[in-house]
């Protein structure tokens, strides 16, 4: 099991139409954002601009939430809004408007990715998925299998399980935390 800590500080910055943005993790490795040909991305991005228009394109889930204050947006024309911390998914082709600055937490998963859960949660648990990430909402340290990790607000641990062994981790902190497998959705008889 390969496991790597990404200090927010050591994220790169890049620009995008309504902020900036820092890309954790993109897989698979080498994979680029634009190209819409990766599995999952992990990032983080201000929203500088109100209103500020989200980026539609096929084939992705995407799960966020905002990591210092509510969310409010329009999703297809309907008014929502979203407290700290609070995860919401939707398609990658909604429509969607923020009218709210701040920084969020933004996870995007290819729809051929299966079995994912994906949750704020403060609790242990177990998984054998191939991919793990948790995502450090405040000070937290993590014990995967016995080995401590100290993630500081912002931070994320990517865990990459391709054996798919059974994977102890324990925090009592609040963290964003998602798995998943890789395998394809198997398609329904008709």
């Amino acid at each position: 099991m390969k496991i790597d800590v990404i200090r927010k500080e050591n994220v790169a910055v890049s620009r995008w139409s309504g902020g900036e943005t820092r890309e954790y993790a993109i897989y698979p490795p080498g994979a680029v954002y634009a190209d819409r040909a990766f599995d999952f991305r992990i990032s983080s991005a201000t929203i500088e601009a109100i209103p500020s228009v989200f980026t539609q394109f096929k084939g992705y889930r995407r799960y966020l939430a905002m990591l210092d204050g509510n969310l409010q947006l329009t999703q297809e024309g309907k008014d929502q809004t979203y407290t700290k911390h609070q995860l919401f998914t939707f398609p990658s082709t909604a429509s969607i408007t923020s009218f709210t600055q701040g920084t969020d937490f933004n996870l995007m998963l290819n729809e051929r990715i299966v079995d994912e859960v994906v949750e704020v949660r403060y609790q242990p648990f177990q998984t054998e998925q191939p991919f793990v990430f948790l995502f450090a909402l405040q000070e937290a340290e993590v014990v995967v299998n016995s080995q401590s990790f100290q993630l500081h607000p912002w931070d994320c641990l990517l865990l990459n399980n391709p054996n798919k062994k059974t994977i102890d981790i324990e925090f009592h902190q609040q963290l964003i935390v998602g798995y998943w497998s890789m395998e394809e959705r198997k398609k329904e008889k008709q």
